[in-house]
């Protein structure tokens, strides 16, 4: 089969004539990849940038490393407290913590002689909280009893037990407010505007 002539003549013109842009469109090998200043601005820029958000980052831990913990510890409470309750007995709960004899960290609870960790399966290392009991306004004390109506003996309110990151920061606590075991969690260093004592 022959070509038609109109349609060789197309071709040919075509294939003869250079497209007006093929300098912008050709590949030239030195566009295959980054300069060295290029490069070195990139890390630079990623540098600056890691070392604004790093701090960010490390505060945002230590506020869900106290929240976690304070949020155990009122589980605990509340847990302890329906305990006595239910089997209309005393319940002890004994906090162990950095500041006791012998210290322990990170600090556990005794419930009925059964220890516990507060860390939530191993999230909580050595040396990143602190947790502190005490009755308020100043009566150290690391240890409540719930009688078998749920309710503290005369004294001992408000029992206060407060974690905070080691490194400083804003902490947390759970405060027993009531001889019926009323409790709230309260957060910073203010009592007058509903902090922790």
């Amino acid at each position: 089969m022959k070509t038609p002539a109109i349609l060789l003549k197309l071709l040919h013109n075509s294939a003869a004539k250079p497209s007006p842009n093929f300098n912008t469109t050709a590949s030239r090998k030195g566009d295959g990849g980054f300069t060295l200043l290029e490069v070195l601005v990139i890390a630079l820029i990623v540098g600056i940038l890691s070392s604004i958000a790093a701090p960010g980052w490390l505060a945002f831990i230590n506020r869900q490393r106290v929240r976690t913990v304070n949020d155990r510890v009122l589980q605990t409470l509340r847990t302890a407290q329906s305990e006595a309750k239910r089997n209309k007995r005393d319940v002890t709960i004994v906090f162990n913590t950095n500041t006791s004899t012998p210290p322990v960290d990170p600090p556990t609870v005794t419930i009925a002689g059964n220890t516990q960790q507060l860390n939530t399966g191993g999230e909580i290392k050595a040396k990143q909280i602190l947790l502190s009991t005490k009755i308020a306004p100043a009566t150290s004390a690391n240890s409540i009893t719930f009688d078998y109506q749920g309710n503290l003996a005369p004294g001992t309110t408000p029992f206060v037990v407060s974690v905070a990151p080691v490194d400083g920061g804003t902490k947390q606590c759970v405060i027993v407010e009531t001889l019926l075991g009323g409790m709230r969690t309260a957060e910073g260093n203010d009592p007058a505007n509903g902090g922790c004592p």
